[in-house]
């Protein structure tokens, strides 16, 4: 978790795959004063196959996900049927191409005509005005 010097009021937890879970449950303890919590490549699916969305359910500020379209522990239809479930507001940036970690394949960038920095740019971009919302909110 970090506090913005410029914002001083906004506490934002931001996690990585396994840290989420952990980081998502501190999030949701009532000592913790968090803002809003932004997820970069949650790890929904769970290695038998079920959906781990119980921490996800729990949280109560806005929550910003980013995911690569091609993530295999996170498909986004099930991200998405989650999102529905939750009763805070939440927003999904997709990394189109990306796994897990955000990597972009070669021919799909080539294909779009973009390249991995450029995904990313996009990516903490949509984290920034995530971040500014959730001040006005």
């Amino acid at each position: 978790m970090f506090r913005n010097k410029a914002c001083p009021g906004l506490r934002v937890g931001s996690f990585t795959c396994m840290d989420h879970r952990v980081g998502c449950m501190v999030a949701c303890m009532k000592d913790i004063n968090v803002s809003a919590v932004v997820c970069l490549g949650y790890p929904l699916k769970g290695i038998n196959g079920a959906v781990r969305d119980e921490t996800l359910l729990q949280l109560t500020v806005p929550t910003k996900f980013v995911q690569g379209s091609k993530d295999a522990l996170c498909p986004l239809e099930k991200l998405e049927a989650t999102r529905k479930k939750m009763k805070v507001p939440n927003e999904l940036h997709v990394i189109d191409g990306g796994d897990h970690s955000f990597k972009i394949g070669k021919k799909h960038l080539q294909a779009n005509n973009s390249t991995q920095d450029e995904a990313e740019d996009v990516a903490v971009q949509a984290i920034a005005a995530f971040f500014f919302r959730s001040l006005e909110g």
